[in-house]
């Protein structure tokens, strides 16, 4: 009997990781369709639906010598999302697997319209991959496809890797799909996705969408939002030239640290902002000495803290006055010191009209190893 118990347990055991590993309804990858980019777009009020699907019947080899491709494009129609989906598994010969899924890809027209639909029907399928990056974009995602291809390279991956090394370097603010999601549940939402293009020939990040609510509202260049990103990038970093008298310096500067504060009295809303910046001094345009001494420093840091300061003004009138949308996402500094206040504010309307302090500190340093002040290196 004690030998029939321990049999039956063991049995159990098994069993009980049989069901937790789901083996019991797995499939072989080879059986599944690896999806790694979808896109949509509209055209004449249809719906269309792009999957890229990694080519695995290529295999390792270099599918230009063999004729064929690392990835295909099956494409699907329909009036609904429902029924693009129908239309779309008439021509599919395997399951879907969509947890490989780098990036979700919307045109302009398809997030005007569509843009929480869907995002809510990816909640809701488990098997999507979350954290995955969306993006919108004005061009045909065909010609994105086809830009990919030809050099045997996922969509998907290229703008993974795109806004990966983006937030890595300071200059972007990465937000995954599940983040996305969180956003567009809060009473207030206001987003910055990036936007992605074609630049000489290139899949390139060229600014990003501004969606209030659940409209795509506007667009910012890239070149237009480094205050942006001063404010709102994890250890944002640029390089700015600074004229001082016939030499142009480049110095590259360093969010240090960032706090943002409301304060709200009287029915008015202020944000004390207070920003200290670390920077280096790395070259100048003229050949050295520059007799770079303690009050050409104290000059130029004076320069530098005022071309700063006119970048997060500009990024806040910007929001409050082209916009009218706080992407910025000053709401949440509001929402958790006042959250009854915010439960009453219309913060659309509250966000035009608000006032910020701003505090700058910058502390200018010269790059190792080098002395400005005289011909010598150190």
């Amino acid at each position: 009997m004690g030998c029939f118990k321990k049999f039956f347990l063991v049995l159990i055991a098994i069993f009980s990781l049989f069901l937790l590993s789901g083996c019991w309804d797995a499939r072989d990858i080879n059986e599944k369709l690896i999806i790694t980019t979808i896109a949509f777009d509209i055209n004449n009020d249809e719906i269309l639906f792009y999957l890229e699907i990694a080519n695995i019947e290529s295999g390792n080899s270099d599918a230009n010598e063999s004729g064929g491709s690392k990835y295909i494009v099956v494409k699907g129609k329909g009036k609904t999302l429902p029924e693009v989906r129908d239309n779309l598994e008439t021509k599919l010969d395997k399951h879907l697997y969509l947890s490989g899924v780098w990036a979700l890809i919307f045109t302009k027209d398809f997030a005007q319209k569509y843009f929480v639909e869907y995002l809510y029907r990816f909640r809701v399928d488990e098997t999507y991959r979350k954290k995955g990056i969306t993006v919108i974009t004005e061009e045909n995602p065909e010609k994105l496809f086809e830009n990919a291809h030809k050099n045997n390279i996922s969509v998907g991956l290229i703008i993974d890797g795109i806004v990966k090394t983006l937030d890595e370097l300071g200059k972007t603010v990465k937000k995954s799909t599940i983040l996305l999601l969180e956003n567009i549940s809060c009473s207030y939402t206001g987003i910055l996705l990036p936007c992605i293009g074609l630049e000489d020939e290139k899949i390139s990040m060229v600014g990003y969408s501004v969606i209030n609510d659940s409209k795509v509202i506007g667009f910012l260049p890239a070149d237009e939002s480094i205050g942006t990103m001063l404010l709102r990038a994890d250890k944002p970093k640029f390089i700015f030239i600074v004229p001082y008298n016939d030499i142009n310096f480049t110095i590259e500067v360093l969010v240090k640290k960032r706090i943002i504060k409301p304060v709200y009295n009287e029915g008015k809303i202020i944000y004390n902002i207070i920003m200290k910046f670390r920077a280096e001094l790395m070259y100048g345009d003229k050949k050295t000495p520059y007799n770079f001494d303690e009050n050409i420093e104290k000059e130029v840091t004076n320069i530098l803290t005022t071309i700063l300061n006119d970048h997060i003004n500009n990024a806040i009138t910007k929001a409050q006055n082209d916009f009218a949308c706080d992407y910025l996402q000053f709401n949440e500094f509001f929402r958790i010191k006042y959250p009854n206040k915010f439960k009453e504010l219309n913060w659309n309307n509250e966000f035009k009209n608000i006032s910020s302090n701003i505090e700058m500190k910058v502390e200018l340093k010269s790059k190792w190893g080098m002395n400005y002040t005289d011909d010598k290196t150190k």
